[in-house]
């Protein structure tokens, strides 16, 4: 297995803090106690859950560095915890909600740099609205050609017929 860390991983360390990783700590050392004292190896684990042994170990071992996002973490240990006969759900939940209250203040922060451009879309729709009438009323009503309006060799001609 190749031991060199993407910078990829590397972000995924950086995703927890420490108190998540502490808990992400204890909840694997309470798999990893579940699953000896059954008595079930890591493989039939990985077969059951359909996660890779690789994997499995990297969260038994703590090397957190290894691991896919945390909300894939989230998943496997849910998963896991089921295939031990524990309640997976509630496992996954205790991680997830530090996950989700830390990414949650992440958005916040990142939502102040960016400048409100916000147009409520009724000023949209009324633009629209006016352009349209606009292009309605120029249809129905044509400009209407008036003598003034009326070209100089028009005029000059109606004055040689007039003449003669």
């Amino acid at each position: 297995m190749n031991s060199r860390i993407s910078p990829y991983q590397k972000k995924t360390v950086t995703l927890l803090n420490e108190a998540q990783v502490e808990q992400l700590r204890e909840i694997t050392t309470h798999l990893r106690q579940v699953r000896q004292e059954k008595s079930i190896r890591i493989e039939e684990i990985a077969a059951q859950t359909l996660i890779r042994a690789g994997i499995l170990q990297a969260l038994e071992e703590e090397r957190f560095e290894e691991l896919p996002e945390p909300i894939f973490v989230q998943g496997f240990i849910r998963r896991y915890g089921d295939a031990l006969g524990l309640d997976g759900n509630a496992l996954s939940h205790a991680l997830i909600s530090n996950v989700v209250r830390q990414d949650s203040n992440n958005d916040h922060k990142d939502s102040d740099n960016k400048p409100n451009t916000y147009i409520p879309l009724v000023v949209t729709y009324i633009l629209l609205l006016v352009a349209a009438s606009a292009g309605l009323l120029y249809t129905l009503n044509p400009p209407q050609i008036t003598s003034e309006s009326m070209t100089p060799e028009v005029t000059g001609q109606q004055s040689m017929v007039t003449n003669q």
